[in-house]
């Protein structure tokens, strides 16, 4: 399981639809009830009134259509191909987007009294400020359920004992340090001093999480006949060998989807060709606890 997942609760359908109609709700309940920063005019004293509910609710409602064109249509127009890095720069996008469309309704709304460039700016800084206390909040619950969802998910197949080939759980020495994936995605593990280098599967894809353990930690709890150590910094897992070979004196493995072999330690040669002769996967437990 890879632990990139900001993209994927944005890109559903509910998640747009919360957000620009709990955005614009926030934002008509914060203008109605902080009037300093509504539309008439910075006049505090002023007194709410169905006129002014009328405006402020034509306000909200720009702030939740602008918000729905933006989610469902400029996004893709501009990022065709959703990325993790694209999304802060989209965020602050979407934020300009909204503050011009509300300044322009501002302005019209107000029969553009304050149509002026410092009136834009320190608009496009209040309106922006606004939102983004409801963009963080809708974030955080969103996040908040798929987080659960993903913990609910591999517990789930973790206590499945009927599956001895499922999910395994890793935790690092660090508190929020962990990956969960199915054992036989592994292809290899590697030792980078105090930490470890887990190179993966998933959906075809090579990857890599890099976890606070050290190598003869991971080693301990990955019981597994599958998982052999062939180097003093190597763990491959035999499931994913491709060929091994000899080559002037020393044992070469080559691993599916690894285009670099790996060379043998010359004193577990002897033990690697006698392990890899044993069954892999389906008889032994994937995980020590």
């Amino acid at each position: 399981m890879n632990n990139k997942h900001l993209v994927e609760y944005t890109d559903s359908r509910k998640f747009k639809i919360t957000l620009a109609t709990l955005s614009g709700l926030f934002i008509f309940l914060f203008l109605l009830f902080f009037q300093p920063f509504g539309v008439n005019n910075y006049r505090p004293d002023e007194k709410i009134t169905p006129l002014l509910i009328l405006a402020l609710f034509i306000f909200a409602l720009v702030v939740i259509l602008v918000l729905l064109l933006s989610e469902f249509i400029i996004y893709y127009w501009l990022f065709p191909k959703s990325r993790p890095r694209h999304y802060m720069v989209w965020v602050i996008l979407e934020l300009w987007f909204t503050a011009n469309a509300t300044f322009m309704v501002y302005n019209v709304l107000g029969g553009f009294h304050d149509f002026l460039f410092p009136s834009y700016f320190k608009h496009l800084l209040e309106i922006g400020s606004i939102l983004v206390i409801s963009f963080i909040g809708i974030h955080f619950y969103f996040k908040h359920i798929q987080v659960k969802r993903e913990f609910e998910e591999v517990l789930s197949v973790v206590g499945d004992k009927s599956k001895p080939d499922g999910m395994i759980l890793l935790k690092g020495d660090y508190k929020n340090d962990e990956i969960a994936l199915p054992l036989e995605n592994i292809l290899f593990i590697k030792s980078e001093d105090n930490y470890a280098s887990i190179h993966y599967l998933e959906n075809g894809t090579v990857k890599q999480y890099l976890i606070r353990l050290t190598l003869a930690k991971l080693e301990k709890k990955l019981t597994s006949n599958a998982i052999l150590r062939i180097s003093r910094s190597i763990l491959i897992n035999k499931t994913h060998l491709e060929s091994f070979r000899n080559q002037s004196g020393s044992l070469i493995v080559k691993l599916h989807h690894i285009p670099e072999p790996f060379e043998v330690s010359k004193s577990r040669q002897s033990k690697l060709l006698l392990q890899l002769k044993k069954p892999s996967l389906s008889s032994d437990p994937s995980l020590k606890r």
